[in-house]
């Protein structure tokens, strides 16, 4: 009788001991479902684990911001409320850039932009100008205009990267809203066989501006702004053989309208993205 009693706490032991080196932890996704596996290793970004009844032990890696709570088999329990948002999670984002403003055709100008991400929440962004090309008030026979420009801005993103509770991952990296600081010059001429006018500005200031980001490809961007300018403004006409000269009060050049060295951005555009942000963080990684 003794040792029956002693066989069956040995086996019971034993069962209790295998049990234990297999124990079984869940975790619930954001979709509802539960997987019962064996977590084996939670860093910032990622959960790795197997599947309980997988004798193989494959194991699996699973992103944190899809999952809503981990049970451990030793009774803890762990809910993922706000994961950390790391460079992980943006790797296979498009890190640049190529628009153009079609609002600026409006205006006779063809703005060209380029936008680099230098980080989760900030870009350089630089645009080139030509003045001239159009279908606005100023294309039309009697008036010839043309002339370039550049401009150079610094992108910060409002509030960083954070997903919504209905989201899976954070919104794009290129998009967002943002403030961007700018600093620019325009060389504008505008003449005809009587009058003439040329402008060559320095201009400084500030847009407020939002991106959308479609398929991770195409991009929609609108913002407006102000901006302070100075330079040489000059307008003069043609007539009986003499010329008379006046300063010129007024700029319009593509996406920026004013006078008295005070004027108002704005603008819309159309582009593509394109790179790959995981890629940039691998070369910085083997340097």
């Amino acid at each position: 009788m003794m040792k029956s009693i002693l066989n069956i706490t040995l086996i019971s032991l034993a069962m209790i001991f295998v049990t234990t080196l297999h124990a079984q932890d869940t975790i619930k996704k954001k979709n509802g479902e539960v997987l019962k596996v064996v977590v084996k290793e939670i860093n910032d970004s990622q959960i790795k684990y197997y599947h309980f009844d997988d004798p193989n032990q494959v194991l699996f890696t699973l992103d944190r911001i899809m999952v809503t709570e981990i049970k451990f088999s030793y009774g803890r329990e762990y809910k993922e409320e706000e994961p950390i948002m790391t460079k992980d999670y943006f790797e296979d984002d498009a890190d640049l850039a190529l628009k153009i403003n079609i609002s600026s055709m409006l205006f006779d100008a063809a703005i060209l932009s380029f936008e680099k991400i230098t980080s989760l929440n900030t870009s350089v962004e630089a645009s080139i100008k030509k003045h001239g090309i159009g279908f606005g008030p100023y294309a039309d026979n009697y008036y010839d205009r043309n002339g370039f420009g550049a401009e150079l801005g610094y992108k910060v993103k409002f509030g960083g990267k954070k997903k919504k509770k209905w989201q899976y991952r954070p919104d794009h990296l290129l998009s967002g809203g943002y403030i961007m600081p700018h600093i620019g010059f325009d060389i504008i001429k505008r003449d005809s066989d009587f009058y003439e006018e040329s402008s060559k500005v320095i201009h400084i200031g500030s847009n407020f501006g939002k991106v959308h980001v479609i398929q991770d490809l195409i991009i929609f961007e609108y913002y407006a702004g102000f901006s302070f300018y100075g330079g040489s403004q000059k307008q003069s006409y043609t007539y009986n053989g003499s010329d008379e000269v006046y300063d010129l009060n007024g700029i319009n050049a593509g996406d920026m309208f004013g006078g008295n060295n005070f004027a108002v951005t704005l603008g819309i555009k159309m582009g593509l993205g394109f790179g790959k942000y995981g890629s940039k963080e691998d070369n910085k990684k083997r340097r």
